[in-house]
């Protein structure tokens, strides 16, 4: 089955106009986070915390550091994932290593921090290091509710979008980001937005440059004790490109745009601790169509629910799509494929299960299990993924300067 011109326009198509004007205000709210005095920040947790993959979220520490202070940051995530893929979208294939980030930080002030040190990407069974990348960026925290970041980036799993548009793996073989993200986090606004530049390119460079632009904002609509009610809006771009290349290749800017609703329930009782229910529409879009572009935009529908329980977390979800594309998106849920180039299938369902048990074994280590089987309805087949890590994550103090 080979790719096709897609002529159609989704539901959502029109609501295009809304996540240019999302990303416009989000750049021009920063200036009044800035503003917001220490009143507010009493009620406010002390992480920004998406509802994806809450065990694989990097923390971002907005508590004031110490004036002239010295510390060392350790984060590691060590992993098994094996992935028993039959598809016509994707082979199967094993995931064994680490990656460690041994990250000096140093704080001039209570809100400015500065960092240095090196990402290490390394696969059990191959002698040398697969990655080696340094680690470098400036902060500047004004108060719990915002931060502002050049350098490094809090990336992947942090930006706390759903697998359709961002892959999970990427969490644990390119878990590396770097350009400018600002931060929110209020009780009734969360908000993430981002440039990650990917590749560099000076003038007669045979590559194009390469760059991604997101932005991932919830709305807090009721924030209870026991019922939450939220709506969240996304929007990300990667572009390839580039006016000073030697390259003939024709530039692409993909995006999607997700928006959607979510509720979730506490119950705190001895078994359930609680239920949630997501429903998200993703659209997609090649902002620079061609002769050389088949499909030019395609639409998702993703429909999940779950409940956190003592034994660990379910999730149940159903996706259905038609000309779907998502540049950092992951292949199971895409209309294109990756292991056969002119392979395409407009039409996608599928099922998905998912079973998580964390266990925090010290306050700075923590274990999970993960097993993620995908029902295929044009195959009637099922594909599972099962999964170990073991990740660190501790500061320490080392003295004032």
């Amino acid at each position: 089955m080979t790719r096709k011109k897609s002529i159609h326009r989704s539901s959502i198509f029109s609501l295009w106009p809304i996540a240019f004007s999302l990303k416009s205000l989000a750049f021009s709210l920063w200036p009044l986070a800035l503003s917001f005095t220490c009143s507010a920040q009493d009620t406010l947790p002390a992480t920004l915390q998406w509802p994806e993959y809450r065990t694989f979220t990097d923390p971002v520490v907005t508590d004031s550091a110490e004036p002239m202070s010295l510390y060392l940051r350790m984060h590691s995530t060590s992993y098994f994932k094996n992935n028993e893929y039959k598809n016509d979208f994707l082979t199967g294939y094993t995931l064994v290593g680490m990656y460690f980030e041994p990250v000096l930080e140093f704080n001039p002030d209570a809100k400015t921090s500065i960092y240095a040190g090196v990402h290490l990407l390394k696969y059990f069974g191959r002698d040398r290091f697969e990655r080696k990348l340094p680690v470098i960026s400036l902060r500047y925290t004004p108060n719990r509710n915002f931060s502002m970041i050049f350098g490094t980036l809090y990336g992947t799993t942090s930006h706390g979008l759903p697998e359709p548009m961002y892959d999970f793996e990427q969490y644990l073989t390119n878990n590396y980001e770097n350009g400018i993200q600002l931060l929110w986090n209020y009780p009734s606004f969360r908000g993430d937005v981002w440039l990650n530049w990917e590749q560099f390119i000076r003038k007669g460079d045979p590559l194009q440059e390469k760059f991604t632009v997101g932005a991932n904002t919830e709305f807090q609509l009721v924030h209870g004790k026991k019922l939450n009610l939220s709506v969240p809006f996304a929007v990300l771009f990667r572009h390839c490109g580039g006016e000073i290349d030697a390259t003939n290749l024709p530039a692409e800017t993909q995006s999607n745009l997700l928006m959607g609703f979510r509720a979730g329930w506490d119950f705190g009782t001895r078994w359930v601790k609680s239920v949630w229910f997501d429903q998200e529409w993703i659209e997609f879009l090649e902002i620079n169509p061609g002769d050389h572009i088949t499909v030019t935009n395609g639409r998702g529908r993703y429909t999940r629910s779950g409940m956190e329980t003592r034994i660990g977390s379910f999730e149940l979800g159903y996706w259905n799509a038609d000309d779907f594309i998502s540049p950092h998106g992951m292949p199971l849920f895409q209309s294109v494929s990756q292991k056969y180039p002119d392979f395409f299938l407009s039409k996608r369902e599928m099922l998905i299960l998912k079973y998580e048990f964390h266990q925090s074994l010290t306050p700075f280590l923590d274990f999970a299990l993960r097993i993620e089987p995908y029902y295929h309805f044009y195959t009637g087949r099922m594909d599972h993924s099962w999964s170990l890590y073991l990740k660190f994550n501790d500061r320490f103090f080392l003295g004032k300067l």
